[in-house]
């Protein structure tokens, strides 16, 4: 599994419409990134925590639209990884036995 940060402006996007303009560049801190109206504080990452939560504490902590990703299998780097509505209520550590089960391809962070 990976995670792919978006400005907050990605969340108000019509379904479907590509959010690649509005990611985050993966050389960026999260500190230069956050926006000035976030809470602020600490994530902690665990395989218990749902994906949905995940999601949800770095849009509070930090202002930014996350999503927890995934790469199917035969699908070139690059394409298809955000995970559906249908995936929050898993559990990281769920989610990932599960696309390893699906035999979905190892995730590449930066892709």
């Amino acid at each position: 599994l990976g995670i792919r940060l978006y400005s907050a402006e990605a969340k108000t996007l019509p379904k479907g419409q590509p959010m690649t303009p509005y990611r985050i560049p993966t050389d960026k801190t999260l500190a230069s990134v956050r926006t000035a109206t976030a809470k602020g504080g600490d994530i902690s990452l665990n395989g218990n925590k749902k994906i949905k939560t995940v999601e949800k504490e770095f849009e509070t902590v930090f202002g930014l639209y996350a999503q927890v990703c995934y790469r199917p299998k035969g699908l070139e780097a690059g394409k298809g990884y955000i995970t559906s509505g249908a995936a929050d209520e898993y559990t990281l550590a769920s989610f990932n036995e599960k696309c390893k089960a699906d035999g979905n391809d190892i995730y590449e962070y930066g892709e």
